[in-house]
């Protein structure tokens, strides 16, 4: 019987690729961070309110996440190699315009213009798994690349707060928009597509399920999966795991500060603590899954289970945080919380690809990402709002739980079916109505 696993040399390219995109992702989820580092310095310059401060995340947030619906048809018709080096370049200067932003109309506008052109990477990852592994073996790069989103937030806080500190908060910015430059240049040298490279038949025969997927979307059989209730459910669950991960993401800084009365500079270390948990947390999310699928577990049972039990545990220990009593308690109940969160949505990133066919993998990944973001959009200038009325956090964490227990039994309850390409190829090729 012929090996149908990949050749040492597949492997190493399947790595490299993945390095780059986790890379890409941790670049840009470190850009993202620039804004709740300079949280209270910018809300000292502008004269501006939590809410306010708030607004500029929900801006980058809605932005982003109305971008994500042509990112993923682009994505899944041209690959991520010139879209995602592009986008690069385009969200690095548009990083660096929020550093000699003069006023907070045209802070705003930065931001809107980061959310724009960051759409593309995460739901490029997606792509290059589904490109590069074989379904049965996609739960472990897709832990490392969603990791990404940790690897540049956990020593965003000591870095970044060091260089506020040392310069200003503008020269935080500018200088993260000059890497991210930087940065494209070596995704454009060294970032393959695997069709177009020359493989062993060893490889041919691995892939071949992959490469035998249509190479290109048209934008009628990318809107016939909003036919699909299981794209639905991805969506709706998507945007309550949006809303806690963009909570913490936005305040978590400001809540150490304003809440547990710690000083700017512990916190730069001590928002890392969370951040790290977070990090293992999307590690185990991919082993465990593909663990399951090695046990014999049905392959979207293996996706979905570690999803529902991530959210569940989150929720709890969100609900926790909450209630803490010292600050202590407050950094393990929020570690706890986020290592969870990011073992559930791992798990997510992973189900999107066992429910959806080849050929629309970006596309589903990037709808729900977009969902994913309007929970995102929400829940910075939510909890903006409520500090500013309630003057804590309290209330702002429990809703968080709530939300996130809602995501677990929408998963749970309502994701029976998949996406069926036959079905799918059906509606795209149906005649217009007249």
């Amino acid at each position: 019987m012929p090996n149908t696993g990949p050749s040492p040399q597949l492997r190493r390219m399947q790595w490299i690729a993945i390095i780059l995109v986790t890379a890409a992702i941790a670049l840009n989820y470190m850009d993202r961070s620039t804004l709740a580092i300079g949280n209270l310095k910018i809300r000292q310059e502008f004269g501006i309110s939590a809410t306010a401060i708030g607004a500029l995340g929900s801006a980058w947030a809605l932005t982003y996440g109305i971008a994500q619906l042509p990112s993923g048809y682009l994505l899944d018709r041209i690959g991520p190699k010139f879209l995602v080096g592009a986008a690069m370049i385009l969200w690095s200067l548009c990083q660096a315009a929020g550093g000699i932003a003069s006023t907070y109309f045209l802070l705003m506008l930065s931001r809107i213009g980061l959310g724009a052109t960051e759409a593309p990477c995460f739901p490029s990852a997606t792509r290059s798994v589904s490109d590069w592994f074989d379904v049965k073996d996609r739960g472990t790069p897709s832990g490392v690349y969603t990791s990404g989103a940790y690897i540049g937030p956990t020593p965003a806080p000591p870095i970044l707060t060091g260089l506020m500190l040392a310069f200003d908060w503008r020269v935080m910015f500018i200088v993260m928009g000059l890497a991210g430059v930087a940065a494209a240049g070596l995704w454009f040298l060294i970032y393959r597509d695997p069709r177009a490279q020359v493989l062993t038949q060893q490889d041919e025969d691995y892939l071949r399920p992959n490469r035998e997927a249509k190479s290109a979307v048209s934008l009628r059989q990318w809107s016939s999966l909003f036919r699909f209730r299981a794209m639905w459910v991805m969506m709706l669950g998507a945007f309550c795991t949006g809303y806690i991960t963009w909570m913490y993401q936005t305040w978590l800084p400001a809540y150490l500060e304003m809440q547990q009365h710690i000083s700017i500079a512990k916190t730069g270390f001590l928002a890392s603590v969370p951040l790290i948990c977070a990090f293992f947390g999307a590690l185990c999310g991919g082993y465990v899954s593909d663990r399951l699928v090695k046990s014999g577990m049905e392959l979207i049972a293996s996706r979905r289970r570690p999803l529902i039990l991530g959210l569940l545990a989150s929720a709890a220990f969100t609900g926790l945080a909450a209630n803490a009593s010292s600050a202590g308690a407050a950094i393990a109940y929020i570690a706890l919380s986020m290592f969870f969160m990011q073992f559930g949505i791992t798990c997510k990133w992973i189900l999107i690809t066992a429910i959806t066919p080849q050929a629309y993998c970006a596309s589903a990944a990037s709808n729900q990402n977009f969902a994913g973001f309007l929970g995102g959009t929400l829940s910075p200038i939510l909890t903006g709002f409520i500090v500013d009325v309630t003057g804590s956090f309290v209330l702002a964490l429990a809703i968080g739980a709530i939300i996130t227990l809602i995501g677990a039994a929408l998963f749970q309850f309502m994701m029976t079916t998949t996406i069926d390409e036959a079905e799918l190829e059906k509606y795209a090729h149906a005649p217009l109505p007249a």
